[in-house]
């Protein structure tokens, strides 16, 4: 029955609401949203919480397992760290050193921050921010966050701020919300000790986070306990009112309203908001982009089909994309650059990326010529059709043959790597058989792309032996072998005479980007421990022009040559990172792109110095790609 006498009393709840709403005069234009309802940071901390929630177990938190970095011997001063390298190691191990990931997951040493003084430490994660340019060097910023490592303790009072916190803020501003709510979990409590959450502050936290990515259960649950604990808190009473309208409570959510009206509050955009959660406003002043939203409001828009302002998708920080791609009541076309730009960050996981090319509104005949539409579309919504296209074909001759052609485009668009990660499922399907060896090389690269080097390994020996058949399948082979060096280091070594041919091929293809991309990977192969005779130096110093790029500051380049030449694994990380966030790759000069891979080197981090250097060589690989700056 549609029209039910309990859906009338709600709707009639509802209406009373409205009216309540407008008998008070609110004003509710969007001059007044903006100026009464000003703006909060995404994640805001507040100033001495009362006590609230219990603390957090350091052992049994519901969040799952939890590593504690454990405490170094009394009388020992070294422990091993990743790949052999031996550091240093601390003599105080507290709450802090609490982490959500172990060694099997490629948790960084306990001892990475020996060496580094607390000081620097809270610095360098202030300095969190801006999204790495490349997946790979997020995930590198993750495990430096999330890895259990022991810090020293603050010797000087304006020290003993909490790094664990500081940890919490920097996963927020990368948008790694699992992340974030996992340690936040299991962060260290108590209201004396300034190194600690106090339990309001992580319940406030995590109600916020909740709010943003959509779980209201979670918040809610928080909430309807902390409105008895603090009912004379404002925040938590805006929650917890917009909780007992999720619940249908209107009587409840009237009565609050009205007394927070009562008292003064002029928080018009909440109010606005919250006629918008009841149904009964159909006329909502533009909101503002979200980064200048609130949880809670974020929260009350996704309820009501309200959408933020979105006027340059690019110009979303890191820690929205996440929520923002979901966010139905987004522009589809926003929402898939969103989700494209995510996947190429390591945002957005590309099972979301697919399920919204799928929801890509395509007529039946471009599929006939799907490969013709996404050439002269090279938009989402282009990519969109060109993937469906090849996922719903049945014939791997054909399949393989419009991959083939896919990864192309990629390539030309500078897109390669997001490319390879969507289609390498699909090129699992094709048999690795004689007649597909014109296939073998652009199999390889792909595989290798999206880091399943053990896939690859079947389609190598077929394009080593389809290289004997001309110059573009020995062409083709060989940029997969170089990509399976840069990938795996001396574990694919290069026969004599490689190199020189790779050089002559490249020459033959490009030859003015030739010595570009030659001064870029003889660089980069130095950099992961190859030996590079200095007359091919010599022979690249008169091909070198003067180009604008993005450099880091020198100081933090200094820092990071320091801390990796002395061991400091924690920080020579973490500033590599910093060292290229910010930009994409190919805007820094090869000098910086090779000595980010050489710092990583030193670190003992060589899978992720290998990973780094395949991204760049893979950035810069595509035929429209300006030369790299610095040659």
């Amino acid at each position: 029955m549609i029209n039910s006498l309990a859906s009338g009393r709600i709707w009639h709840r509802r209406a009373g609401f409205c009216v309540l709403m407008l008998a008070l005069s609110l004003p509710f234009s969007a001059g007044d949203t903006l100026a009464q309802g000003a703006p909060k940071p995404l994640l805001p901390s507040l100033g001495a919480p009362k006590p609230l929630l219990p603390p957090a177990s350091g052992t049994n938190s519901a969040a799952g397992a939890v590593e504690i970095a454990p405490s170094p011997p009394v009388d020992s001063r070294t422990t091993n760290a990743k790949d052999g390298i031996s550091v240093n190691s601390l003599d105080i191990v507290s709450g802090e050193s609490v982490g959500t990931i172990g060694s099997d997951e490629s948790a960084l040493p306990a001892s990475m921050w020996d060496g580094t003084p607390r000081s620097a430490i809270q610095r360098m994660l202030a300095l969190v921010g801006e999204a790495p340019a490349t997946a790979s060097l997020r995930d590198l910023m993750l495990r430096v966050l999330l890895s259990p490592a022991a810090v020293p303790q603050a010797t000087d009072p304006a020290d003993r701020t909490s790094i664990v916190k500081a940890r919490i803020d920097a996963l927020e501003r990368l948008g790694a919300w699992p992340d974030y709510i996992r340690l936040l979990d299991i962060a260290p409590t108590g209201d004396d000790d300034e190194t600690a959450l106090p339990p309001a502050l992580r319940a406030r936290l995590k109600t916020d986070a909740s709010f943003l990515t959509g779980d209201t259960a979670t918040s809610c649950a928080i909430a309807r306990d902390a409105v008895l604990a603090l009912p004379e808190d404002r925040y938590w009473q805006k929650a917890g009112a917009f909780c007992q309208a999720l619940a249908d409570e209107w009587e409840s959510v009237e009565f609050n309203l009205r007394l927070m009206l009562e008292l003064g509050d002029q928080d018009a955009r909440y109010f606005e908001l919250m006629r918008a959660v009841s149904g009964t406003v159909s006329d909502l002043p533009q909101m503002p982009e979200a980064a200048q939203l609130r949880p809670l409001d974020i929260a009350m828009m996704r309820v009501a089909s309200v959408a933020p302002s979105m006027p340059d998708p690019d110009a979303v920080p890191p820690s929205l994309i996440p929520v923002l791609t979901s966010f139905k009541a987004l522009r589809f076309e926003d929402r898939l650059r969103l989700a494209e730009r995510g996947e190429q960050l390591g945002l957005v996981d590309r099972s979301e990326l697919i399920a919204l090319y799928e929801l890509v509104d395509i007529d039946p005949s471009q599929m006939q010529n799907a490969l013709t539409a996404a050439a002269a579309d090279p938009s989402a919504n282009g990519r969109a059709l060109l993937y469906r296209a090849i996922a719903s074909q049945t014939l791997p001759l054909a399949r393989a043959q419009a991959i083939q052609q896919a990864l192309d485009l990629g390539r030309e668009e500078g897109r390669y790597g997001a490319t390879a990660r969507l289609y390498a499922p699909l090129i699992q399907e094709i048999p690795t058989t004689s007649p597909y060896a014109w296939f073998a090389a652009d199999a390889a690269s792909a595989f290798i792309a999206a880091g399943m080097s053990e896939a690859a390994a079947p389609w190598m020996e077929m394009a080593a032996r389809e290289a004997r058949m001309g110059p573009e399948q020995a062409t083709a082979w060989r940029d997969a072998v170089i990509m399976s060096r840069l990938s795996a280091g001396e574990d694919v070594p290069l026969e004599k005479n490689f190199l020189r041919e790779w050089w002559r091929g490249v020459r033959n293809l490009g030859p003015e980007n030739a010595p570009a991309r030659a001064t870029l990977l003889f660089g980069l192969l130095e950099a992961t421990g190859a030996e590079t005779p200095g007359t091919v130096w010599r022979g690249l110093i008169d091909q070198a022009t003067p180009k604008d790029t993005k450099s880091p500051p020198p100081a933090l380049l200094w820092a990071r040559r320091d801390a990796a030449t002395n061991g400091r694994l924690g920080e020579g990380a973490l500033l590599t990172v910093l060292s290229l966030s910010g930009a994409e790759l190919l805007e820094y000069d090869a000098g910086t792109l090779t000595e980010s891979v050489r710092a990583l080197s030193e670190l003992g981090l060589h899978k992720d110095a290998y990973r780094l250097s395949l991204d760049i060589y893979l950035a810069a690989s595509s035929p429209s790609a300006p030369a790299i700056a610095g040659e």
